[in-house]
Parts: structure tokens; C-alpha cells; sequence
């Protein structure tokens, strides 16, 4: 059961972590110094709108129009979990985990910045969501990786059953849908 892979993918998740804890002290260092020198890196509005280069005004409706199917992705998530996790009784995931919005209290960013990384958050926020719940769902239905290398991985996939190997989807697939409980 511990095999080499399981055990690099265990190494993984540890330095991941580590990571995660080093970036938040970092930005705990960074915080104290960036919130006083923060207003002369301000870009007025008006030079702004002025400096902006025609495409990016061409540009912006087709990029907020995205805003429509990702209302739609939200309801379907909600009502996907609402159903689906109780049924199986997975563990819902915490929406308020993958959506942060602090960048609207920088003091650098004037308000159509601040617009644009409120809805990069919005956005970014709700594709990890959206990945979290569907890797708690394969991690159900189908905990096998691939025969080919991914590019990336969501963080349930390091537990799941090597390609080809039915006797362990066979041994561990209760243990694995238990797990998510």
C-alpha cells in the first residue's frame, strides 16, 4: 500500500504546506511596510481611463460577460452539493474558503482596478471551489489516476488508486468515499 508514488505524493502535500505557511508570514512581514507607502503608488482615475489603451476598452465587455455563465456555475454548485453531497453524504465544501477579496483594501488601486481584481477573485475563487467539489466527487465515483501524466492535479488526486491496479480500487474504494465524510 505504500509505494513509492504514494509516498512522493505524501513529500508533496508537506511542502505544499510548508509553503503556504511561509507565504502567510511573508505577508504578514510585507503588510506593515506596503500600508504606508502605499497611496503615492496611486494612479488617479482620470489618468487611468486615460492611459488605457483603446483594445482594453474593446476588450471588457466580451471579459465581463463572463460574469453570466459564472452565476450559472454558482447556482448549479450550490444546487449540485445541496443534492448530490447529502445523498452520498460527502462533506459540502465551505464556499468562504476559496473566496477572498481583500485586494479592494489596497490603497494603490483606484476604483476601476479595484473593480477588475474584485472580479479576477470572484472568478479564481469560484474555479478552485468548483475544483474542490468535483475532486470530492471523483474522489466518490472514480479514484483511479490516469495512465498519462497530468499537468496539474487537484488535492484529492494524490490519494487516489494507481491506473490498472483493481485489486487496491477493490480494497480502498470504501475507505476512500469514507474519507470524505
Amino acid at each position: 500500500m505504500n509505494s513509492k508514488i504514494d509516498e512522493i505524493f505524501d513529500a508533496i502535500r508537506v511542502l505544499e504546506e510548508n509553503l503556504k505557511q511561509e507565504l502567510e508570514q511573508e505577508e504578514e512581514r510585507l503588510s506593515a511596510n506596503l500600508l504606508s507607502a502605499q497611496k503615492k503608488f496611486k494612479e488617479g482615475l482620470l489618468r487611468y481611463l486615460w492611459r488605457t489603451p483603446i483594445l482594453h476598452y474593446l476588450t471588457a465587455p466580451i471579459i465581463y460577460a463572463g460574469i453570466i455563465p459564472a452565476f450559472i456555475l454558482e447556482i448549479f454548485l450550490f444546487v449540485y452539493q445541496s443534492v448530490n453531497f447529502r445523498v452520498y453524504k460527502i462533506a459540502p465544501v465551505s464556499r468562504k474558503e476559496y473566496f477572498v477579496f481583500d485586494r479592494a483594501s489596497l490603497d494603490f488601486l483606484n476604483i476601476i482596478e479595484k473593480i477588475n481584481c474584485f472580479y479576477c477573485s470572484y472568478f479564481s475563487g469560484l474555479l478552485q471551489y468548483t475544483i474542490e467539489i468535483l475532486g470530492r466527487t471523483e474522489q466518490y465515483w472514480c479514484p483511479i489516476r490516469h495512465a498519462r501524466k497530468l499537468r496539474t492535479q487537484h488535492a484529492h488526486y494524490s490519494k487516489f488508486i494507481p491506473y490498472g491496479d483493481g485489486k487496491r480500487y477493490r480494497e480502498e474504494l470504501a475507505q476512500l468515499r469514507e474519507d470524505l465524510m
